[in-house]
């Protein structure tokens, strides 16, 4: 299925791009639902006989594929551990159709001391004024774990495990990708402000403002480009 092959190619490049930001690393997780299908597309446990997975340098094949409850249903490999994650969200977020679980370095940090992630800078616009956080800082194994961590997410492009990391969703691979990239990008505004003094928060009016400026499909088509373009120049792609 032609689908379901671009759709496998884009998952592997977005590991790739992500693996070049710094943004995921040996235990991230990556996931799409398959249109055609309703079954999710899911990094594996391990891959290619070894004993982890290596999300820079995933290939379109490397994925396995569950139905909507986190069953393989294809592919060699076994589903990622936390397939939760993947089977709360989607299941709970018709609209969503690609998530990424990440262990972002500034936006995590923030968790661990109990400091809410606030608008800042124009890329922490989609997030509304706060990012929302899960107090569960496990592993999500457990289908009530995902059932729990996606009433928390809401209608909400991200949010945040305590001390563990983020879960962002999107409605392509590509805004799921922008989406992390934002998250990231706010987070390390707002604590380099935090260190000259007192951050002056987006809010109201201005935010909604920018919400409608930023999270456009313009802007997302934009900033996916640029990295790939980037990541071709430093032959990544």
């Amino acid at each position: 299925m032609q689908g379901a092959k671009e759709l496998r190619d884009k998952l592997a490049v977005a590991c790739r791009l992500l693996a070049m930001q710094g943004l995921i690393d040996h235990a991230g997780l990556a996931g799409a639902r398959i249109p055609e299908t309703g079954n999710l597309l899911l990094i594996p446990r391990e891959m290619r006989g070894t004993d982890g997975r290596h999300p820079g340098i995933m290939k379109g094949d490397d994925f396995v594929v569950t139905d909507p409850n986190g069953k393989r249903i294809e592919g060699t490999n076994n589903p990622p551990s936390e397939t939760p994650i993947f089977t709360g969200v989607f299941r709970a977020r018709p609209d969503a159709m690609a998530c990424f679980h990440l262990h972002l370095p500034m936006a995590t940090a923030f968790t661990v001391v109990g400091k809410p992630l606030q608008p800042v800078n124009i890329f922490g616009a989609p997030f509304g004024e706060t990012v929302p956080v899960s107090d569960d800082s496990t592993l999500i194994q457990r289908p009530e774990q995902g059932d729990a961590l996606a009433r928390v997410l809401g209608k909400s492009p991200a949010m945040m495990l305590r001390s563990h990391g983020a879960v962002v969703v999107g409605s392509t691979i590509e805004e799921a990708f922008v989406a992390a990239i934002m998250l990231e990008e706010n987070a390390t505004r707002l604590y380099q402000a935090s260190l000259l003094g007192t951050p002056t928060v987006l809010k109201g009016e201005e935010l909604e403002t920018l919400k409608k400026q930023i999270w456009h499909p313009k802007v997302i088509s934009k900033m996916w480009t640029y990295h790939v373009l980037k990541a071709e120049d430093l032959g990544l792609l």
